[in-house]
């Protein structure tokens, strides 16, 4: 089985054009789990960047950017960030974002996404 190639943009700014439109839509919103498919990644550089809005079983909603690099720090990945959600997003440090770091070392960037918690 062959794998998928992530593709390559050149900036921040044009990888978040392009994933923030797909993260999004409705229609591509997903459990949290599955996060980093060939649809919702690219690369810039060494840098690899994934962004979906996860929806969770009591339906609410959290957009989650997601970078790994090597060497890449979380401070690095916030400036990283800013750049990512300037197309779509005013960026307002230490007060919407989460910050986590899993064992694959991805640094995973999370707020709430819609407001209040959506009714079924």
């Amino acid at each position: 089985m062959q794998r998928a190639t992530v593709p390559s943009v050149k900036s921040m700014e044009e990888a978040g054009d392009a994933l923030l439109e797909r993260a999004i839509d409705p229609e591509r919103w997903m459990l949290p789990g599955r996060r980093v498919t060939v649809d919702n990644t690219c690369r810039v550089g060494s840098v690899h960047v994934c962004a979906s809005v996860d929806v969770t079983p009591t339906l609410e909603t959290f957009i989650r950017v997601s970078f790994k690099g090597p060497k890449l720090s979380p401070m690095q990945a916030a400036e990283l960030l800013e750049q990512f959600t300037s197309v779509r997003f005013t960026f307002i440090p230490n007060i919407e974002w989460f910050v986590e770091i899993d064992a694959r070392q991805w640094i995973h960037f999370s707020r709430p996404y819609t407001r209040p918690r959506l009714q079924a």
